[in-house]
């Protein structure tokens, strides 16, 4: 097709078919790029990350095998627990409010970044207690409290029991 055809078509001005070819041409090259960089980004973003649900778990387990080797009889100590969900993120958000609506828009600031407001644990659904004196009635039950008491979870999800 020929670009005076197309001029007499639409109706465009050779300033106007030139500006339309240059608008086209850096909408196909800003997709190009941005379809390159986001591979890279998206790798790069996965390693930054910090995987927060492992990261409680094993500091928790170590402040309750810390904790639980304090108690008189128990001896040497080794915890297990059970995560029942990971961390979630919660967003800081910009409410706006006028007369008839409301809307509420999550904060992003830098390069597509949430602000985050808060970071909720995981829940603990159970822990294993393994210990030198989980034998004795009495270490079961002080242990048994204590790790219910600190995780804010019932006592039927703590388990104690002897190591060899």
């Amino acid at each position: 097709m020929n670009l005076d055809k197309v001029k007499e078509k639409f109706r465009f001005t050779s300033r106007q078919l030139i500006y339309l070819c240059v608008a086209v041409l850096s909408v196909i090259l800003l997709l190009t790029l941005n379809g390159f960089e986001s591979d890279d980004e998206a790798a790069a973003d996965a390693e930054t990350v910090p995987n927060v649900s492992s990261e409680y778990a094993e500091e928790l387990k170590l402040q309750l095998e810390e904790i639980i080797s304090k108690i008189d009889g128990v001896g040497d100590v080794t915890v297990m627990l059970t995560i029942e969900s990971s961390a979630s993120y919660v967003y800081t958000t910009d409410v706006d409010k006028d007369e008839l609506e409301t809307k509420t828009e999550t904060v992003i600031i830098g390069n597509k970044e949430a602000l985050i407001e808060r970071i909720d644990n995981p829940q603990v659904s159970g822990v294993l207690v393994v210990c030198t004196g989980g034998d004795r009635a009495v270490v079961q039950e002080q242990v048994i409290k204590a790790v219910s008491t600190v995780l804010d979870i019932p006592s039927n999800k703590v388990y104690v029991a002897k190591s060899n």
